[in-house]
């Protein structure tokens, strides 16, 4: 598939950045792994063929669109994706070096607080802690989430075109949106 091809898949350019992130979105559902390059993105497009990816395109967008509108009918706010929450239910257990990068504190901190009793945990026969992540939570705060773009090795939406020859339509996206807050 060519980058003209692609493109078009992509829809309109004012639709782009969705309808990439969509795709990056598919992408990682259907091979379990996010995007490296945007050769990894095509070679993936052209399994699909273009009638069933831009199908699919749509109803994911459509998928996200209902979600969105029936939490802000019962919640006020759509909450986060299901994959960070915790899952119900489940006791889900942490290594210390785990449980240190889930609330950003120091492995001393979090042994220090396990030697307090503030924390339950279990060490077994070969010295390793295990750690309860919800009794972790109960005890520190989680870490703030990093940010959007930090994940190095990803392949962002706003990365995909400018890959694709697009970039003068990055910055003004984000034009648009400043113009339309104030």
């Amino acid at each position: 598939m060519t980058d003209d091809e692609f493109l078009a898949l992509l829809g309109l350019p004012h639709e782009h950045l969705v309808h990439a992130q969509a795709c990056l979105d598919l992408f990682e559902k259907d091979w379990g792994r996010r995007a490296i390059t945007a050769l990894d993105l095509r070679h993936w497009a052209d399994l699909q063929g273009p009638e069933r990816l831009r199908f699919r395109i749509a109803r994911r967008l459509r998928a996200q669109e209902k979600w969105a509108r029936a939490c802000r009918t019962i919640w006020q706010r759509v909450p986060e994706p299901l994959s960070s929450r915790p899952p119900l239910g489940q006791r889900v257990f942490l290594t210390l070096a785990q449980a240190a990068r889930a609330t950003g504190r120091g492995q001393s901190a979090i042994l220090a607080a396990i030697a307090d009793g503030r924390i339950a945990a279990m060490q077994d026969i070969m010295g390793d802690w295990h750690i309860e992540r919800a009794e972790l939570m109960r005890a520190f705060a989680p870490a703030p989430a990093p940010a959007q773009g930090a994940d190095d090795d990803a392949l962002a939406a706003a990365a995909l075109l400018a890959e694709l020859g697009l970039a003068p339509l990055v910055p003004q996206a984000g034009g648009t949106r400043e113009h339309a807050r104030m």
